[in-house]
């Protein structure tokens, strides 16, 4: 008996914001191939691929990716908003129902300051549910820099280049986050922690 196939599962944030279909339109904007985004963004055009139609959960790092070279922010992707107003006053504050809320396999992310655009640095609260090292597929690399503060629990930082480091509440580090990295909580519970990731060149210009 011949099963049925299922419609893709689109990723959306909790805005119902599409993603996959958000990078699509701006890439097709830009009259850019699968390949040219791949190109530009380090990201693979399989990867790429199966976003925009929906097929797979990316990454938080991936999105990033993904969107700097289309010169989106992260964040007025989830709102749908492709608007970038300059302002010269850099002031802004986030009640509970401002954050953005955006889940993968393992993390959590609660990202703060959504309102403000154009932001060098991105302010997010992440739960890390995992007690085991994701794949070397999943794990996370970006440009910039990262730093990480333990809220709660105990946090586990593995990267590519240095031993496995346990940082328990109150303890951080601050680490290039171009080296593939990954966090894993080491209590039974979830371990939040605050992480600010730093982009040296936010906003890449387009060729």
């Amino acid at each position: 008996m011949e099963k049925t196939k299922k419609a893709p599962k689109h990723k959306t944030s909790e805005a119902g914001v599409d993603i996959g279909a958000e990078i699509k339109t701006r890439r097709l904007a830009r009259a850019w191939t699968l390949e040219e985004l791949s190109e530009r963004s380090g990201v693979s055009i399989a990867a790429i691929s199966k976003i925009e139609k929906g097929q797979s959960s990316p990454s938080f790092e991936t999105i990033l990716k993904i969107t700097r070279p289309l010169q989106v922010n992260f964040v007025d992707m989830l709102d749908g908003n492709s608007s970038t107003p300059e302002s010269s006053a850099r002031l802004i504050s986030t009640t509970a129902s401002d954050i953005e809320h955006y889940h993968t396999d393992f993390y959590d992310y609660h990202v703060h300051s959504g309102a403000l655009k154009r932001k060098a640095m991105i302010p997010l609260q992440m739960t890390v549910r995992t007690r085991d090292v994701p794949p070397p597929e999943d794990w996370s690399t970006h440009s910039g820099e990262e730093f990480v503060l333990v809220l709660s629990g105990k946090l586990e930082l593995h990267t590519e280049q240095y031993a496995t480091m346990t940082l328990a509440q109150g303890e951080s580090c601050y680490f290039d986050s171009t080296m593939p990295h990954a966090f894993v909580s080491a209590t039974d519970e979830p371990t939040e922690i605050l992480s600010m990731c730093l982009s040296i060149k936010p906003f890449e210009a387009a060729d």
